[in-house]
């Protein structure tokens, strides 16, 4: 992999080209990681609303038609819809879980597989997480297990 970096004073904003033979792994975690940075999520807690960074995020889950954003020592709430977080956060770092759950690769501890095919992630915080049969897959393969 080559890396050319051109400073170019009259450049309006950084642009970044990628030229590949084929678009692999390799190039989809590096458009990934250009992406990340600027994403950002927003959640509430107490009436007012904070700026989350997706590295803080050890995994999102709903309850009671409500989606709550977990990090290492805060829970907070967010308007938008499981669907619509996972399109903006990196899936370099972040996998679907289950139907109700994203969950943050970068922050999970240990993975037991269960006998129904289903697997228990065990996250930094201590909770415990279901990866569904119908997600186990793409997550074993995604983590290389």
């Amino acid at each position: 992999m080559k890396l050319h970096i051109i400073h170019d004073q009259a450049a309006d904003e950084p642009e970044i080209t990628v030229v590949c033979r084929e678009i692999n792994d390799d190039v989809q975690r590096i458009v990934a990681a250009v992406n990340s940075v600027n994403c950002r999520l927003t959640g509430s807690k107490d009436g007012q609303t904070f700026i989350i960074q997706p590295s803080e995020v050890i995994y999102i889950d709903t309850a009671d038609k409500k989606i709550f954003i977990y990090t290492r020592s805060e829970v907070y709430e967010t308007q938008l819809r499981l669907y619509e977080l996972e399109k903006q956060l990196p899936s370099s770092e972040f996998f679907r879980a289950n139907k109700s759950c994203i969950a943050g690769i970068k922050h999970i501890r240990s993975v037991k597989a269960d006998i129904d095919g289903r697997l228990l992630l065990t996250m930094d915080s201590g909770d415990k997480l279901w990866v569904s049969r119908q997600y186990a897959a793409s997550f074993r393969k995604k983590i290389g297990m």
